[in-house]
């Protein structure tokens, strides 16, 4: 799993479904998209949608600084997708075991159709993510 920062929090994407992960770059608002849809930025020539993960989630604001990234997800064969990150913390591998069910007041929560599971490693939490739905598909 690629972990990620938003705020405090840790969350984790699938590392099968992450393309490449990008220093933050000009991004083009694009009128009439969803809130959460910051824009289009270029991509070696491809146009790039690029999804703010905080406001996908209903989460606070976050950082938009030189620490940010933009993690390129690829959706089925030919679709790429960026998320607006506030850090990328690495790849964490755990066994099956510490994947969790999410406990019920966050599953039936605004946004927990997002969730997949929680995961604990050591003394670090992280919330699972469902690649293709944080994008808004």
């Amino acid at each position: 799993m690629l972990a990620v920062l938003l705020g405090t929090e840790e969350y984790a994407l699938p590392v099968d479904t992450v393309n490449e992960v990008l220093s933050p770059r000009e991004i083009t608002p694009v009128p009439h998209v969803p809130p959460h849809v910051l824009g289009v930025c270029s991509l070696r020539g491809i146009v790039l949608p690029v999804v703010d993960l905080h406001r996908r989630l209903g989460l606070a604001e976050g950082a938009h600084d030189e620490k940010s990234r933009i993690v390129v997800i690829r959706l089925g064969r030919d679709e790429l997708v960026g998320l607006w990150v506030d850090r990328v913390r690495g790849v964490v591998r755990f066994p099956l075991s510490a994947v969790k069910p999410l406990p019920e007041a966050v599953a039936q929560g605004p946004g927990a159709e997002l969730l997949t599971s929680i995961a604990r490693k050591d003394d670090r939490l992280f919330i699972l993510l469902d690649a293709e739905k944080a994008m808004g598909t």
